[in-house]
């Protein structure tokens, strides 16, 4: 069996859940390909749709709130215009032989969407949503399979325009090292962590997002004698310098890591933002969160 998996660099999120997914199939004995949906328009498109969602989420909240807003509220006929582009190169890319299409974002489901539409032979195709909600777009997608989050989802779905029969409430994939990552003083002394102390963990994704610098100086003023803070500042190399001078006993500052895993079994506490694999990621750990 052989896969292609389509996700999109507007977060790590999106390509976290892909790789999750790519280490199931591994275990199964399956073949994978992990692919940028953006870069099916052009590499430039993907670079500019990538940054731009980067600071605008990052710097512009307001902004990226009114503009999900009014997808929720309006038809997303301009950026399903500009993903259908990429079809015709995706169709190049599925001459390779895939046994199974599955989409990780929406822009890739519309791309798919477009295929369909032009009446392209296409193999059983899947869309697997990352977020605890219908996100604008995907009620219009035209898949084989849509896996949700949770069975409580379906109506909003439904309402949304998904077909009820080809909703399928699996979960959001997250990799095995959520389940399998060791105990809390294990996790603390192998990232070299105070054990004689409770462990407040700040981090709001991969982008760092939202007002960490001020939240954090605060929260370290208030904590009680017997606990610290850790930032994982994420991509965001302004929040990281600016907190570093502020590094102490008390305060702990981290850049951008690969080992969440850890972090997450050493914390008591999660002070985070409600993104999906974010919270799922918290979940499997049985970690208590404060978004």
């Amino acid at each position: 069996m052989r896969v292609l998996i389509l996700s999109a660099n507007t977060g790590a999120g999106h390509n976290s859940t892909a790789g999750a997914i790519a280490e199931a199939l591994e275990k199964r004995g399956a073949e994978y390909e992990i692919a940028d949906a953006l870069a099916f328009i052009s590499e430039k498109v993907s670079d500019f749709i990538s940054k731009g969602h980067s600071y605008v989420y990052r710097k512009l909240p307001r902004l990226f709130g009114l503009g999900y807003r009014f997808e929720e509220r309006h038809s997303v006929r301009f950026i399903y215009e500009q993903c259908a582009k990429g079809a015709p190169a995706l169709q190049k890319k599925l001459e390779e032989g895939y046994d199974a299409l599955l989409c990780v974002h929406a822009f890739a489901g519309m791309m798919v969407t477009e295929l369909r539409r032009r009446g392209v032979s296409l193999p059983p195709t899947a869309f697997l949503a990352t977020d605890y909600t219908c996100s604008p777009g995907v009620g219009q997608l035209e898949m084989d399979r849509f896996y949700i989050p949770h069975p409580a989802l379906t109506g909003e779905f439904v309402r949304n325009g998904v077909p009820r029969g080809r909703i399928c409430p699996t979960g959001i994939p997250v990799r095995s090292a959520f389940f399998e990552a060791p105990e809390r003083e294990e996790a603390r002394r192998l990232l070299g962590l105070r054990e004689d102390a409770r462990m407040v963990l700040l981090s709001c994704g991969s982008m760092g997002c939202g007002r960490m610098e001020k939240g954090a100086l605060a929260l370290v003023e208030t904590l009680p004698s017997d606990a610290f803070l850790a930032v994982i500042c994420g991509s965001n190399k302004k929040t990281y310098e600016a907190l570093l001078p502020y590094a102490s006993e008390r305060l702990l500052v981290i850049g951008f890591t690969d080992r969440m895993p850890l972090y997450l079994s050493a914390a008591d506490l999660y002070i985070t933002k409600p993104g999906g694999l974010t919270t799922t990621e918290a979940i499997a750990k049985r970690l208590p969160m404060l978004l």
